[in-house]
């Protein structure tokens, strides 16, 4: 008898550490999703959406701070990304390293735009960087291979 009980009581705990286990492994609404498993978040008919993505690795830790109408959204380091939503209609992305890049994008309705960062390190002087529209394939696979920025 005493030996069906603790085989009893193994198997429960067995069951409980698994659910456990499985519950830490599924990423949450809200979480940051590892590189490699971040998919573009549906957005709202009333609303548009933009990523602005560093994909290469000049620049390393660099920060650049980006701005979209003026109001800051963040700053992108090495292989990340920033997401912003934003009201449909024509927004001024702005990126600003040595020399400042601007770019007008079209936001449509419930649509993202992806646009490119690059940026380019000189001799002696702050990084320099350039914005361009990409097309969304080339967005989505960015996006699913790296990181999003980091906290600003």
């Amino acid at each position: 008898m005493k030996l069906g009980r603790w085989r009893l009581a193994a198997a429960a705990a067995s069951a409980v550490l698994s659910m456990w286990l499985l519950g830490c492994a599924v990423p949450t609404h809200g979480s940051d999703v590892s590189p490699g498993r971040a998919m573009p978040a549906p957005v709202a008919a009333d609303e548009a959406a933009i990523y602005v993505i560093r994909s290469e690795r000049v620049g390393g830790a660099i920060p650049i701070e980006v701005l979209i109408d003026g109001k800051h959204v963040g700053a992108t380091v090495a292989r990340s990304y920033l997401y912003a939503v934003v009201a449909p209609g024509v927004r001024v992305l702005e990126s600003r390293g040595d020399i400042r890049s601007t770019l007008e994008v079209d936001a449509k309705p419930g649509a993202i735009t992806y646009v490119s960062q690059v940026v380019e390190l000189q001799y002696l002087t702050s990084p320099r960087t350039r914005l361009r529209v990409v097309h969304a394939a080339q967005g989505r696979e960015w996006v699913a291979e790296l990181k999003p920025a980091p906290p600003r």
